[in-house]
Parts: C-alpha cells; structure tokens; sequence
C-alpha cells in the first residue's frame, strides 16, 4: 500500500508540474494587459467584400440579420451578403430568398444526405465551390454567425486592415446580452476577456491570434490559392488558423472591428456550447497537437508551441475534472481511515485545497474580470452595478467550461437548434 501511495503521488506531482506549465503560459499574457493592439490607418479604397453566412433552421433570426447587415456603414455597391441554408427542415431559405430584392443579397441551399459532413465548414466549402468562378470580384470575405449583431463601422475596419496587407483576421467579440443574466454576463465576460488579454497581447507581440468564428476576415487571395475553403471540422475556426501557420499567412486581431453574439443565458444553453467545443477540440488536440509541436521543435516558430499548448488545455480540463478530484478525495480519506494513514495530514491536505481553490482560482478570476471590465469600461458600455454579479460569478465559468469540455471528450454530442435570446430580437444592443 505505501508503494502504491508514493508511485501515486509521484503522478500527482507530474500532473500539477504540467498543469502548472500550461497555465504559466497563460498568465504572461495576462500580465502583458498594458500592451495596446496594432491600429490600422483608414483605407483609401473600399474593396469589395463577402459576407458569408451558413443558417441552418435559422428561419426566425435570419430576416433581422439580413435588414441590420444591409444598413452597415459600407458601400451598398461594394458588398454582397452571401446566405447558405444548410440542411433545413424549416424554412430559411424561403424566407432568406425575400431578401434578394434588396439587390446585394444571395441566397444559395444545401442538403447533405452524409450526417458527417453537417458542419459549417463543409456548408461554406460547398458555398465556396458555387462561387468559385466569381472569385475575382471578391477581395475579401468576413464570416458571420446567423445570431450576429455587427457594428456599423465593422467592415470599414477590416477593409482598413485588408488595404494594409492582412489576410486574415478577426475582431473584437462582444455580447448583445450583457447584462440579461449572471450566466449571460459570465459567458460575456469571458469572450471580452479573451481579446482584451491573448488576442491584445498576440497582436501587441506580432504572433499570431487564434481565430473565432463569427467575425473573421480572409483574404479571396486566400481561398483562391487553397482552392476552396479548406476548414471543415467542428472546431473550424481553430482548425483555419493551423492551416494559415502552415501557408505562413498571419493571424491578425482588428481590436476596433466589434462583433455582438447572443450569448446562452441558461447552464442548459452553456453546456450544450461547451459540450459541442470540447468534442470538437478533442478531436482537433489529437490530430494537429502533436504535430504542432513537432513543428514548433523543427521550425523553431512560437506560434506552432502557442497553438500545442492552446488545444492542450482539452486534456488539461479533463485532469482537472478527473484525476485531481479522485487523487485527493484519496488521499484525504486514506489519512484518515487507514492505519497506515495520519489525520494530521488530512486535514493539512483540506487545508491546502481550501487555500488554493480560494487565492489560485477564485480570486485570481475575480480579478481578472474586474480588470477586463476596467480596461475595456468604455467598450462594455455598461455601469458597474449591472455586471457585479457575473464579476464575482467569474470563476463559476471555468467550472463551466472545464466541465462542460470534459462532456464534451466523452460524449457524441449530436446538432441541436440554437435557443435565442429575446434581446437578439430587439431593436438595439443591450
């Protein structure tokens, strides 16, 4: 037994190095908050742009996207709304396909009878492959999300990126629904706290920023030379951004590009999120992770090592779900039940737990989102008494998260509609 226990605690020890490691990364950036992002100079041409949009049985939000994307502050004549109704059993199409009448809108439909290839990337590969032959009229593309709310300024800011020479981006991800709930709020704040800390960072550095879905800009250069759009996985975006560190194309952040998303505001809605990223991640970690870690050693490229120790953080979540809690229960209830075991030492252990949970998880993540909130005040937009509970909710977003990741790994998480929020529906931004 005493052999069993010490090979045990020698993992333990391993483990807690390695967790140790991957957090330790995480924590430079944070310290690096000071940095401010690259500005692009306004561009002396609008380009033509994109916008591309995979729905799928979005037919109750999509009419309201189309109306709010056709009053950006853009040239009407310099930008066509691209709409690809992927396998619906509703009517998006139908209801897309009125709103061709506003002349800049396209609505194409797709029904894939392979269940395997039901993601959004193999929509906007199959959207790509309709328009392949226009290509030369694109200069870019930005991709949208059904549920996003834009701001009007949002495809002057790529297009100020785009003239300065970036070929792919993404912006600053906001929340239409801020303030409905502490779950909203959480799920918010932790989306704004990821640009203001790792893209604003990344950008600051001039490494590459890793992309988010709705919202990110590519070049038609791009598309043209990869010969289609090349991510077609759950994690798509993710996935995008490995394939532009093997072409060597940039990742860049537009901090003033600024995208609102629907954020869930149930832990059903949440969980449904985190279960679907988790699976799709998994899957990514072990496909491309080792490789990029071999790349990082033979190349000697950080944005390889980043990019390893970003999709590393699926196994790390599934340690700290699994192995921690089951190790320390153990070792709590050997000490104190075993004759072999020593009281002392259990209480000790609870103590420690107690004291790491409190000052290296709970408030550490409690000041972290009161410094997002007073970095970025004027981007949130709100007053701090509204945000106070998600603020100190904070930490209950990691549990989430890692949780939900760990659901994720484990399970075959099959496509289920999105619930809305009442204030995507509204006339403004909450």
């Amino acid at each position: 037994m005493q052999t069993f226990n010490e090979i045990v605690n020698i993992i333990n020890n391993v483990l807690l190095s390695i967790i140790g490691l991957a957090f330790g990364f995480q924590i430079i950036y944070l310290l690096l908050f000071f940095l401010k992002a690259p500005k692009y100079k306004e561009a002396k041409e609008k380009h033509y742009c994109g916008i591309v949009i995979s729905a799928r049985n979005e037919s109750e939000i999509i009419g309201r996207t189309i109306e709010r994307l056709s009053k950006i502050n853009y040239p009407k004549d310099k930008y066509e709304i691209l709409i690809m109704a992927d396998n619906c059993t509703d009517n998006t199409y139908e209801v897309a396909k009125e709103y061709e009448s506003l002349g800049n809108v396209r609505v194409f439909q797709r029904q894939e009878p392979n269940k395997k290839k039901h993601t959004v990337g193999f929509a906007l590969e199959y959207l790509f492959e309709l328009i392949k032959d226009e290509l030369d009229k694109f200069e870019f593309f930005v991709r949208f999300d059904a549920d996003a709310i834009v701001d009007g300024e949002y495809i002057n800011k790529m297009n100020d990126a785009f003239e300065s020479g970036v070929e792919v981006a993404h912006g600053y991800n906001h929340a239409s629904n801020l303030t409905q709930n502490i779950i909203s709020g959480v799920s918010g704040l932790w989306y704004i706290r990821d640009c203001r800390f790792n893209c604003q960072a990344r950008a600051a550095l001039h490494t590459d920023v890793f992309l988010l879905g709705s919202g990110l800009m590519i070049s038609s250069n791009a598309i043209k030379e990869d010969g289609g759009w090349v991510a077609t996985g759950t994690s798509d975006d993710t996935e995008l951004t490995i394939h532009c560190m093997d072409k060597k194309r940039k990742v860049r952040y537009v901090s003033e590009a600024i995208i609102y998303e629907d954020q869930p505001s149930t832990l059903k809605a949440i969980y449904a999120r985190m279960i679907r990223m988790g699976n799709g991640l998994h899957k990514l970690f072990w496909r491309q992770g080792p490789r990029c870690l071999f790349k990082f050693f033979t190349t000697f490229r950080y944005c390889y090592l980043d990019m390893f120790l970003n999709l590393f953080f699926i196994p790390i979540a599934v340690l700290c779900c699994t192995w921690l809690p089951l190790f320390y229960v153990y070792s709590v209830i050997f000490n104190f039940v075993s004759p072999l075991g020593n009281p002392e030492i259990a209480w000790l252990t609870i103590k420690i737990i107690c004291y790491a949970l409190a000052f290296a998880f709970v408030v550490p993540f409690i000041l972290q989102a009161f410094l997002v909130y007073a970095l970025d005040k004027k981007k949130i937009n709100q007053p701090l008494k509204k945000l106070l509970p998600a603020i100190l909710s904070f930490p209950l977003f990691m549990i989430i998260y890692a949780s939900g990741i760990v659901i994720g790994v484990f399970s075959k998480p099959k496509w289920s509609k999105v619930s809305r929020n009442a204030s995507f529906t509204d006339s403004g931004v909450n």
